[in-house]
């Protein structure tokens, strides 16, 4: 595993201490970080280039101070996707919007950035975002063998409307994108399941809003044609259909008195974990949401002006892939008609 860093220290102590640093922590733990160091903002700004999975800046490059964030900002007008440590005696000089990890302070020990920059590389983070990572891998293998081929058809559409052309061809190519990387169940992590925060506040089959009277958490499950939003800014729908994020104690509650005991919650608790039960579908928990229960036989219809008053913007999106599953669970379980017992009359001979 080789990570590149960028070092921006004007302080040749300081710069010879982290590159003593580095040299230690890959002999004691095998790893290969290289590290290109720059001593002003001049040479940092010619250097920095889609080749670095990581950077360490000092904040005072200059007689004023929070010289640094000049180099924050240079990154995020070129969009490079690349974790950053601001590595600085004065932290309350650093632009914080621009820091993709963390502020650290001179007395940090170098091990612990550098552990910072493993364990996210580790993570394919860097991988799949960076300038030289998957993503743009992929896009290119998509614009070659797939893109570039139908090039007339969509100069076609980009005369007609070039903004809803645009917006078409980012779908179009988000569909070859998860063609191939594929939804592996398997290997689904529970951060997939969500979008968070959500792009936009718009209303979406799957959002997910808090209720501003109790904090509980209720999902949107109108159809998405409805929720399109009109020409005068307002949605097709009339009323907001909400299914409640419901806790395992709530559904627990709902047993008959005979099987509230130790061996009915886990036989429960396995049901609604694993889906097993069909009017419920289990959301995640995350390190940003509790997750729970989306309890079908909990809904509620709200006027658009009730909803606005009543519940807080999108707190999250459930990803398309699973909210796709959510509403075939949904309509499944309130299309089943089942079949009433049969009794057979004993007849004679």
């Amino acid at each position: 595993m080789s990570i590149k860093i960028l070092l921006v220290e004007d302080n040749e102590k300081d710069r010879d201490g982290f590159l003593n640093s580095v040299k230690r922590f890959n002999h004691a733990r095998g790893t290969s970080i290289q590290v290109h160091s720059c001593s002003d903002l001049d040479e940092a700004f010619k250097e920095i280039n889609g080749t670095f999975d990581g950077a360490v800046v000092d904040m005072k490059l200059g007689p004023d101070g929070g010289e640094g964030n000049q180099f924050l900002k240079l990154l995020g007008d070129i969009n490079l996707r690349i974790p950053v440590v601001v590595f600085t005696g004065t932290p309350t000089a650093a632009d914080k919007q621009y820091v993709h990890i963390e502020v650290k302070t001179k007395d940090t020990s170098h091990d612990e950035i550098l552990e910072d920059f493993v364990l996210v590389h580790a993570s394919g983070l860097t991988k799949v975002m960076g300038a030289r990572g998957l993503l743009e891998e992929l896009l290119g293998k998509v614009y070659k063998e797939n893109i570039l081929s139908q090039k007339e058809v969509w100069k076609k559409y980009g005369k007609i409307d070039s903004e809803k052309s645009e917006k078409a061809l980012m779908r179009h190519v988000l569909s070859h994108l998860i063609q191939i990387v594929d939804l592996d169940e398997e290997s689904c992590v529970p951060e997939e399941f969500y979008i968070s925060p959500p792009v936009d506040d718009a209303l979406r089959t799957g959002s997910v809003v808090q209720s501003k009277k109790d904090d509980s958490f209720y999902a949107v499950m109108n159809p998405l044609c409805d929720l399109t939003v009109r020409a005068n800014g307002e949605i097709n729908a009339r009323k907001i259909l909400l299914c409640k994020v419901a806790s395992f104690d709530e559904l627990a509650a709902q047993l008959p008195e005979n099987k509230r005991n130790t061996k009915g919650r886990s036989s429960l608790k396995d049901n609604i974990d694993n889906n097993k039960k069909s009017s419920s579908h289990a959301l995640p928990r995350t390190s940003f949401f509790g997750g729970g229960y989306l309890d079908f036989e909990f809904l509620m219809s709200v006027s658009k002006d009730l909803f606005e008053e009543t519940f807080q913007k999108p707190a999250l999106q459930i990803a398309p892939a699973f909210t796709k599953d959510i509403v075939a669970r949904f309509s499944a379980y309130y299309g089943r008609q089942g079949q009433p017992t049969l009794t057979h009359a004993e007849l004679e001979d």
